[in-house]
């Protein structure tokens, strides 16, 4: 769990990046509310990956890419299910509640590829101290 704490604002920077650049293009005004929305898709990826440690941990599971993993199905469950039930348009027929899921579903991307790459390195770093120690 550790190691999702310290990549978090990894992921947070990852997502805010791209976030600040498509927010003219979802017609948000401003970089505060591209920064809100990269802040609230990280915490929920975060949150997600908690659940995820935890489920885990249950059936004696210590493995951060089952986590990583885990984290990434239940995400994309609840996304699913939030748009199917949201998918009926709103009173003004806009659906604007499908469109905020797809766009948060879409703006969280950099946040799960910063936390595999990040997970990524700290193995490799892992390996190769591991290497230098067998070698001495």
């Amino acid at each position: 769990m550790r190691r999702f704490l310290v990549l978090t604002p990894v992921a947070f920077i990852v997502t805010a990046v791209p976030s600040v650049y498509l927010a003219p293009v979802i017609w948000l005004e401003g970089t505060g509310a591209a920064l809100l929305i990269a802040l609230a898709v990280t915490a929920v990826a975060l949150a997600a990956v908690l659940v995820a440690v935890w489920l885990l941990r249950l059936r004696d599971v210590h493995s951060a890419w089952a986590a990583l993993g885990l984290a990434v199905v239940l995400f994309a469950v609840v996304c699913a299910l939030v748009y199917v039930a949201v998918a009926q348009p709103w009173p003004s027929g806009a659906g604007w509640g499908a469109a905020l899921v797809v766009v948060g579903a879409i703006a969280s991307i950099p946040a799960w590829l910063a936390y595999a790459v990040g997970l990524l390195v700290g193995d490799l770093r892992h390996r190769a101290a591991r290497g230098q120690s067998a070698a001495v």
